[in-house]
């Protein structure tokens, strides 16, 4: 994770903000497993957050290779690649596709089938605390993200305090709750087909009304887009990265 983010970073690729948003959030799971004492079922998080993060890995390899990857992915890594996005776009794009359309199938496939209620319960319960690490780590990759990737960032969390955090907690606990909600009806053979195609129009109609912000704040367009270009590349340059 942290090499796909380094070759996007240095290449100035836009790709790299949700990239390095995404590297952030892991690495504060992982600090949270590692404490201990948060999670009911530590293994499954590990096992679940792997399995998560190759779905992001294959669907990027997948339209860096031409071929034909999620359409919620498709349109996020292609407006990135066009240039026509916001910071906050590249963040919410991504996430849009990997917890609304990736993480049903990801549960799906760590969390046993048949098992009876009471065990199910506690991966929901895991589910559920994960939701709470997820929003512990929002300040600080918003930061991180502000630093490298767009100043103005920073501007706007001083002026809305904590507002900011605490929308983007309910985004994240409502995503995953829905998430949650499609696992347990693709685990219904009968309604599984249909329940995919949903997960995809879901995912794929949230994407297109992300990307209608330019059309709310047109002003904020170009001088995203020079930033990005020359003076975020300028600074990209100076500063010294470690080796991939």
């Amino acid at each position: 994770m942290t090499r796909r983010w380094r070759a996007l970073h240095r290449a100035g690729d836009w790709r790299a903000v949700f990239a390095k948003t995404y590297l952030r959030t892991t690495e504060g799971i992982l600090a949270a497993i590692a404490k201990g004492g948060i999670f009911e079922n530590p293994p499954w998080i590990v096992e679940l957050d792997c399995e998560f993060a190759h779905r992001y890995f294959d669907a990027f390899d997948l339209h860096e290779a031409g071929g034909e990857c999620p359409r919620p992915w498709q349109l996020a890594f292609s407006s990135a690649i066009a240039k026509r996005t916001l910071i906050i776009q590249d963040i919410l794009l991504g996430m849009n596709a990997h917890i609304n359309y990736d993480l049903p199938y990801s549960l799906r496939a760590t969390i046993p089938t048949g098992i009876a209620d009471e065990e199910l319960d506690v991966y929901r319960r895991d589910n559920l605390i994960l939701n709470a690490v997820l929003a512990s780590s929002i300040d600080a990759v918003q930061r991180e993200v502000a630093d490298q990737y767009d100043f103005l960032l920073n501007a706007a969390d001083a002026a809305l305090c904590d507002s900011d955090e605490v929308f983007a907690g309910e985004l994240i606990r409502a995503w995953r709750a829905r998430s949650w909600n499609s696992y347990l009806v693709l685990c219904n053979s009968e309604l599984a087909a249909p329940a995919e195609r949903l997960i995809e129009e879901s995912a794929v109609d949230n994407a297109l009304l992300l990307l209608q912000v330019q059309r709310a704040f047109p002003a904020l367009y170009w001088p995203n887009r020079l930033w990005r270009d020359t003076l975020g590349g300028i600074s990209r340059r100076r500063r010294t990265s470690p080796p991939l």
